[in-house]
């Protein structure tokens, strides 16, 4: 053998059939298929063929980069163990809980050791979880938390407890209202977790799906007070109060960064105030789609108000990377359709003038178009204009086409007067429908209906007006017992007062 062959053979040894033995090797398949077709099924040949022809080929994954996705976390049921395999997995998780116990004992002369007992009980809901013991799987999940708390490993904790959240929403054995409370306990407390380490932007997310734990199994029209104040929550821990343009619109609590005792207010804050809440701005990349996901949740519930405070702070996110110009031309545009829902076209047109056109990117955007055609519409109480403005056959077709499901539906329901109600069409569509219901056969109906109803002036002149019972009735009264109680009132004396010339009145 010759040191090239050496040479590739011990590489294929090492890294597979790829590279310059390739070649090589399709020759020796071919051949021994040949051979093997020709000879009498020799059991040597048809192994090396059966190998060959089974093998895969090399497929090559593109990568499509970040896409955020709002799919619902995955179900945590999947195919554990089962027979002896599972029996002896549970005894030694149950070994595992004995000895976290045992770790956390304290005596006269032994303390408790939590971080031991933080490694047996991790060990202990991993041998858990393959066996699809979820329910005790949870149980030592939080216990391991805990202990890791009390040790200062913040980062596991979080995980810890996220996992823990996790497998009490999709839980069996617990009602809706326990799941709402256990879930927001431990989010909280990986929130608190990656407060700990220094971690805002974690934290703010933790904030968020605690809050997004109180709408589990939530399945009615209206938003519970408590969500609602837990959302508006989570949204001023990514963007303080004072830093976000609609805090006006908030609708519960008051800013953790103002003292109710002062006399500033959230929209007037003093300098030292905003200086602190703009360093507390999370500065984490993609912390926009949390808080955006609030939106589209609040407006699901008709929060419009609620809904316009949480997109203010995605504007506020957006304008600070420095790098965004696409998405917070459709954050502008969606500020103005939710101003426009709540029925405030002039504070609408304030922000777009004051604020929106300021940034010189949204002023060439299709969506800088479709947000002052939708207001000045609305403003000058034209329906046909509003029509125009938000018809997918229009020119703003793709700016509305950009706009997600919930904005596509609010838009759809916006009116020249008062305020977007969810499963209520606008006026201009319903004078629209109306307008069509009037067809040309309609109307040349109507009009026929008004030649046959078309009479003489005789007949006008024989008709009974209605009123032909008044006269009836006053031609049957007494003229002259009417006058004489007309003679018998008595309006007053006449007095030498009464008969006084104004001349003599000393105005004076």
């Amino acid at each position: 053998m010759s040191y090239k062959q050496n040479a590739s053979s011990n590489r294929d040894a090492l890294f597979g059939g790829a590279g310059g033995g390739t070649k090589t090797k399709k020759k020796k398949s071919t051949t021994t298929t040949s051979s093997s077709s020709s000879s009498s099924n020799k059991q040597s040949s048809t192994g090396v063929v059966s190998v060959e022809k089974t093998k895969p080929k090399s497929t090559t994954v593109s990568s499509s980069g970040y896409k955020y996705s709002s799919s619902k976390k995955k179900s945590t049921v999947s195919v554990g163990l089962s027979g002896d395999a599972k029996d002896a997995r549970i005894k030694e998780a149950e070994d595992y809980r004995d000895k976290a116990k045992k770790a956390m004992q304290k005596g006269v002369f032994k303390s408790s050791d939590p971080l031991a007992a933080s490694t047996y009980y991790k060990r202990a809901a991993d041998a858990y979880q393959q066996c699809n013991e979820f329910r005790l799987e949870r149980l030592y999940r939080i216990q391991s938390a805990d202990c890791q708390m009390s040790t200062g490993a913040y980062a596991t904790a979080a995980s810890e407890y996220t996992r823990a959240a996790e497998l009490v929403e999709v839980a069996d054995d617990e009602t809706t209202e326990m799941k709402r409370e256990i879930g927001r306990k431990c989010l909280l407390n990986a929130s608190e977790a990656w407060i700990n380490m220094n971690e805002p932007g974690k934290a703010a997310n933790s904030k968020i799906s605690a809050a997004l734990a109180l709408t589990w199994g939530d399945d009615s029209s209206a938003l519970g007070k408590a969500a609602l104040t837990a959302l508006e929550e989570a949204v001023e821990a990514h963007v303080p109060d004072p830093m976000n343009p609609y805090v006006r619109y908030r609708q519960t609590g008051i800013s953790a960064y103002i003292d109710p005792e002062s006399e500033e207010t959230a929209e007037n804050p003093s300098a030292e105030t905003l200086a602190f809440a703009e360093n507390q701005i999370v500065n984490r990349p993609y912390a926009n789609e949390a808080v955006q996901e609030v939106v589209y949740l609040l407006i699901s519930f008709g929060e419009y108000t609620s809904a316009l405070y949480a997109q203010g702070a995605v504007s506020t996110l957006l304008g600070r990377d420095g790098v965004s110009s696409l998405t917070l031309s459709r954050s502008f545009v969606a500020e103005t359709i939710l101003t426009l829902a709540t029925g405030d076209c002039i504070a609408a047109e304030q922000e777009f003038l004051n604020r929106h056109v300021q940034k010189t990117s949204y002023l060439s955007s299709r969506e800088c178009k479709l947000g002052e055609e939708l207001f000045r519409a609305v403003k000058t109480r034209d329906d046909e204009a509003l029509d125009e403005a938000r018809s997918t056959t229009s020119s703003n077709r793709a700016a509305i086409g950009n706009l997600h499901e919930s904005l596509k539906e609010v838009l759809s329901m916006i009116r020249i007067s008062g305020v977007a109600r969810k499963g209520e069409p606008s006026s201009s569509t319903s004078s629209k429908k109306s307008s069509k219901k009037s067809s040309p056969k309609s109307a040349s109906s109507t009009s026929k209906t008004k030649k046959k109803e078309t009479a003489s002036f005789e007949e006008l002149s024989s008709m009974k007006t209605g009123y032909e019972v008044d006269v009836a009735a006053a031609d049957a009264i007494d003229t002259n017992a009417l006058q004489n109680e007309l003679d018998g009132l008595d309006f007053g004396d006449d007095s030498d007062e009464s008969d006084m010339d104004d001349d003599d009145i000393d105005l004076r």
